[in-house]
Protein backbone atom coordinates (compact mmCIF):
# COMPACT_ATOMS: atom_id res chain seq x y z
CA UNK A 1 0.00 0.00 0.00
CA UNK A 2 2.81 2.42 0.85
CA UNK A 3 4.54 1.69 -2.46
CA UNK A 4 1.32 2.27 -4.41
CA UNK A 5 0.73 5.52 -2.52
CA UNK A 6 4.22 6.74 -3.37
CA UNK A 7 3.73 5.91 -7.04
CA UNK A 8 0.40 7.74 -7.10
CA UNK A 9 1.92 10.89 -5.65
CA UNK A 10 4.86 10.74 -8.06
CA UNK A 11 2.37 10.73 -10.92
CA UNK A 12 0.55 13.67 -9.37
CA UNK A 13 3.79 15.67 -9.13
CA UNK A 14 4.47 14.97 -12.78
CA UNK A 15 0.99 15.99 -13.90
CA UNK A 16 0.05 18.78 -11.53
CA UNK A 17 1.56 21.34 -13.91
CA UNK A 18 -1.13 20.38 -16.45
CA UNK A 19 -3.50 22.50 -14.38
CA UNK A 20 -2.70 26.20 -14.83
CA UNK A 21 -4.16 27.14 -11.44
CA UNK A 22 -2.04 24.68 -9.48
CA UNK A 23 0.98 25.50 -11.62
CA UNK A 24 0.96 29.00 -10.12
CA UNK A 25 1.65 27.60 -6.65
CA UNK A 26 5.11 27.49 -5.13
CA UNK A 27 6.85 24.17 -5.77
CA UNK A 28 6.54 23.18 -2.11
CA UNK A 29 2.79 23.86 -2.24
CA UNK A 30 2.49 21.90 -5.48
CA UNK A 31 4.10 18.94 -3.75
CA UNK A 32 1.71 19.32 -0.83
CA UNK A 33 -1.32 19.43 -3.10
CA UNK A 34 -0.03 16.41 -5.01
CA UNK A 35 -0.06 14.42 -1.78
CA UNK A 36 -3.52 15.58 -0.77
CA UNK A 37 -5.22 15.09 -4.16
CA UNK A 38 -6.22 11.88 -5.87
CA UNK A 39 -6.43 11.15 -9.57
CA UNK A 40 -9.87 10.58 -11.02
CA UNK A 41 -11.12 9.94 -14.55
CA UNK A 42 -14.12 11.97 -15.66
CA UNK A 43 -16.40 10.70 -18.41
CA UNK A 44 -18.71 12.59 -20.75
CA UNK A 45 -22.08 13.13 -19.12
CA UNK A 46 -20.90 12.53 -15.55
CA UNK A 47 -22.52 14.85 -13.01
CA UNK A 48 -19.77 15.60 -10.51
CA UNK A 49 -21.63 18.22 -8.52
CA UNK A 50 -25.18 19.51 -8.08
CA UNK A 51 -27.34 21.45 -5.62
CA UNK A 52 -28.32 18.12 -4.02
CA UNK A 53 -24.82 16.64 -3.79
CA UNK A 54 -24.01 15.21 -0.37
CA UNK A 55 -20.25 15.10 -0.93
CA UNK A 56 -18.08 18.16 -1.41
CA UNK A 57 -15.14 17.81 -3.78
CA UNK A 58 -12.95 20.27 -5.61
CA UNK A 59 -11.74 19.13 -9.04
CA UNK A 60 -8.58 20.57 -10.60
CA UNK A 61 -8.98 19.64 -14.24
CA UNK A 62 -6.02 18.25 -16.17
CA UNK A 63 -7.52 17.17 -19.49
CA UNK A 64 -11.28 17.12 -18.91
CA UNK A 65 -13.78 19.94 -19.54
CA UNK A 66 -16.73 20.58 -17.24
CA UNK A 67 -19.80 22.71 -17.98
CA UNK A 68 -21.44 24.82 -15.27
CA UNK A 69 -25.20 24.50 -15.77
CA UNK A 70 -28.13 26.11 -13.98
CA UNK A 71 -31.33 24.04 -13.96
CA UNK A 72 -34.75 24.85 -12.47
CA UNK A 73 -35.70 22.69 -9.50
CA UNK A 74 -36.98 19.37 -10.82
CA UNK A 75 -36.27 20.35 -14.43
CA UNK A 76 -34.21 18.52 -17.04
CA UNK A 77 -33.49 21.49 -19.29
CA UNK A 78 -30.63 23.75 -18.30
CA UNK A 79 -28.56 26.73 -19.26
CA UNK A 80 -24.76 26.70 -19.32
CA UNK A 81 -23.14 29.67 -17.61
CA UNK A 82 -19.52 28.58 -17.82
CA UNK A 83 -17.05 26.00 -19.07
CA UNK A 84 -13.88 25.00 -17.21
CA UNK A 85 -10.83 23.15 -18.49
CA UNK A 86 -7.22 22.75 -17.48
CA UNK A 87 -6.99 26.46 -16.69
CA UNK A 88 -8.92 26.04 -13.46
CA UNK A 89 -11.13 24.11 -11.08
CA UNK A 90 -14.78 23.36 -10.32
CA UNK A 91 -16.40 22.98 -6.93
CA UNK A 92 -13.97 25.52 -5.52
CA UNK A 93 -16.69 27.03 -3.32
CA UNK A 94 -16.20 24.02 -1.03
CA UNK A 95 -12.70 25.29 -0.27
CA UNK A 96 -14.38 28.28 1.40
CA UNK A 97 -16.86 26.20 3.35
CA UNK A 98 -19.77 27.20 1.12
CA UNK A 99 -22.58 24.95 0.01
CA UNK A 100 -23.14 23.31 -3.35
CA UNK A 101 -24.96 26.37 -4.70
CA UNK A 102 -27.34 26.25 -7.66
CA UNK A 103 -24.88 25.05 -10.30
CA UNK A 104 -24.77 21.53 -11.73
CA UNK A 105 -21.36 20.36 -12.98
CA UNK A 106 -21.56 18.18 -16.11
CA UNK A 107 -18.52 16.69 -17.81
CA UNK A 108 -18.45 17.84 -21.44
CA UNK A 109 -15.14 16.25 -22.46
CA UNK A 110 -13.62 13.15 -20.87
CA UNK A 111 -10.24 13.35 -19.20
CA UNK A 112 -8.29 13.38 -15.97
CA UNK A 113 -8.64 15.55 -12.90
CA UNK A 114 -7.14 15.86 -9.44
CA UNK A 115 -9.77 15.67 -6.72
CA UNK A 116 -9.62 16.84 -3.12
CA UNK A 117 -12.17 16.74 -0.33
CA UNK A 118 -13.72 20.08 0.61
CA UNK A 119 -12.82 19.85 4.32
CA UNK A 120 -9.21 19.02 3.47
CA UNK A 121 -8.76 22.02 1.19
CA UNK A 122 -10.43 24.25 3.81
CA UNK A 123 -7.69 23.30 6.28
CA UNK A 124 -5.06 24.09 3.67
CA UNK A 125 -6.45 27.59 3.07
CA UNK A 126 -6.42 28.36 6.80
CA UNK A 127 -2.68 27.71 6.88
CA UNK A 128 -1.82 29.07 3.43
CA UNK A 129 -3.13 32.62 2.83
CA UNK A 130 -1.24 32.83 -0.46
CA UNK A 131 -3.25 29.89 -1.82
CA UNK A 132 -6.42 31.51 -0.48
CA UNK A 133 -5.60 34.67 -2.45
CA UNK A 134 -4.84 32.70 -5.62
CA UNK A 135 -8.14 30.83 -5.46
CA UNK A 136 -10.04 34.04 -4.69
CA UNK A 137 -8.61 35.73 -7.77
CA UNK A 138 -9.50 32.73 -9.89
CA UNK A 139 -13.09 32.76 -8.62
CA UNK A 140 -13.29 36.43 -9.62
CA UNK A 141 -12.28 35.49 -13.17
CA UNK A 142 -14.99 32.81 -13.20
CA UNK A 143 -17.51 35.38 -12.00
CA UNK A 144 -16.49 37.66 -14.87
CA UNK A 145 -16.98 34.88 -17.42
CA UNK A 146 -20.39 33.93 -16.00
CA UNK A 147 -21.49 37.57 -16.17
CA UNK A 148 -20.22 37.83 -19.75
CA UNK A 149 -22.07 34.71 -20.90
CA UNK A 150 -25.24 35.80 -19.09
CA UNK A 151 -25.17 39.12 -20.94
CA UNK A 152 -24.74 37.39 -24.31
CA UNK A 153 -27.79 35.22 -23.62
CA UNK A 154 -29.89 38.37 -23.55
CA UNK A 155 -28.27 40.20 -26.45
CA UNK A 156 -27.38 37.56 -29.05
CA UNK A 157 -29.31 35.29 -31.38
CA UNK A 158 -28.93 31.51 -31.20
CA UNK A 159 -26.41 31.34 -34.03
CA UNK A 160 -24.03 33.74 -32.29
CA UNK A 161 -24.49 31.99 -28.94
CA UNK A 162 -23.77 28.62 -30.56
CA UNK A 163 -20.63 30.03 -32.18
CA UNK A 164 -19.55 31.41 -28.80
CA UNK A 165 -20.01 28.08 -27.01
CA UNK A 166 -18.11 26.23 -29.74
CA UNK A 167 -15.33 28.80 -29.53
CA UNK A 168 -15.12 28.48 -25.74
CA UNK A 169 -15.20 24.67 -26.02
CA UNK A 170 -12.31 24.76 -28.48
CA UNK A 171 -10.28 27.03 -26.19
CA UNK A 172 -10.91 24.93 -23.08
CA UNK A 173 -10.10 21.63 -24.79
CA UNK A 174 -7.30 23.09 -26.93
CA UNK A 175 -8.72 21.30 -29.96
CA UNK A 176 -10.58 22.11 -33.17
CA UNK A 177 -12.38 18.76 -33.05
CA UNK A 178 -15.16 18.54 -30.49
CA UNK A 179 -17.33 15.61 -29.47
CA UNK A 180 -20.67 17.40 -29.13
CA UNK A 181 -24.17 16.40 -30.13
CA UNK A 182 -26.83 18.89 -31.14
CA UNK A 183 -29.02 17.62 -28.29
CA UNK A 184 -26.29 18.42 -25.78
CA UNK A 185 -25.67 21.85 -27.31
CA UNK A 186 -29.39 22.63 -27.12
CA UNK A 187 -29.32 21.75 -23.41
CA UNK A 188 -26.31 23.99 -22.83
CA UNK A 189 -27.90 26.93 -24.66
CA UNK A 190 -31.34 26.36 -23.16
CA UNK A 191 -33.07 26.18 -26.54
CA UNK A 192 -34.82 23.60 -28.71
CA UNK A 193 -32.73 21.11 -30.66
CA UNK A 194 -34.29 22.28 -33.92
CA UNK A 195 -32.96 25.79 -33.24
CA UNK A 196 -29.43 24.44 -32.81
CA UNK A 197 -29.82 22.34 -35.96
CA UNK A 198 -30.67 25.42 -38.02
CA UNK A 199 -27.87 27.52 -36.51
CA UNK A 200 -25.32 24.75 -37.01
CA UNK A 201 -26.44 24.30 -40.60
CA UNK A 202 -25.82 27.99 -41.29
CA UNK A 203 -22.31 27.76 -39.85
CA UNK A 204 -21.70 24.64 -41.92
CA UNK A 205 -22.90 26.28 -45.13
CA UNK A 206 -20.52 29.18 -44.43
CA UNK A 207 -17.64 26.70 -44.24
CA UNK A 208 -16.97 27.51 -40.59
CA UNK A 209 -17.73 24.06 -39.14
CA UNK A 210 -18.45 20.51 -40.25
CA UNK A 211 -20.13 17.78 -38.23
CA UNK A 212 -20.95 14.10 -38.46
CA UNK A 213 -22.01 11.40 -35.97
CA UNK A 214 -21.51 13.47 -32.84
CA UNK A 215 -18.19 15.01 -33.87
CA UNK A 216 -17.89 18.66 -34.80
CA UNK A 217 -14.87 20.16 -36.53
CA UNK A 218 -14.03 23.84 -36.51
CA UNK A 219 -12.73 24.64 -39.99
CA UNK A 220 -12.27 28.40 -39.60
CA UNK A 221 -11.74 29.56 -36.02
CA UNK A 222 -11.34 33.22 -37.04
CA UNK A 223 -14.72 33.21 -38.78
CA UNK A 224 -16.22 31.43 -35.77
CA UNK A 225 -14.89 34.16 -33.51
CA UNK A 226 -16.40 36.78 -35.78
CA UNK A 227 -19.78 35.04 -35.64
CA UNK A 228 -19.58 34.91 -31.85
CA UNK A 229 -18.71 38.62 -31.67
CA UNK A 230 -16.18 37.87 -28.94
CA UNK A 231 -13.14 39.97 -28.14
CA UNK A 232 -10.55 37.44 -26.95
Amino acid sequence: MKIAFAIQNTKACLNISQNSLLEKLALSDQAMMAKLCEFTTLKVGDVIGSPTSEKSYVYFLLSACVAMVVRPTGGTMGLAVGLVGSEGAVGLQHAFGLGAGNVTLIVQASGLALRIDGLTIQRVLKKKPEILMLFSRYLWSVYQEVAFLAALMQMQDIKSRLAGWLLLSSIRSDSLQLKLTQTYLADMLGVRRSSVTLAALELKQQGIISYSRGYLNILNDKALKAEAHWVL
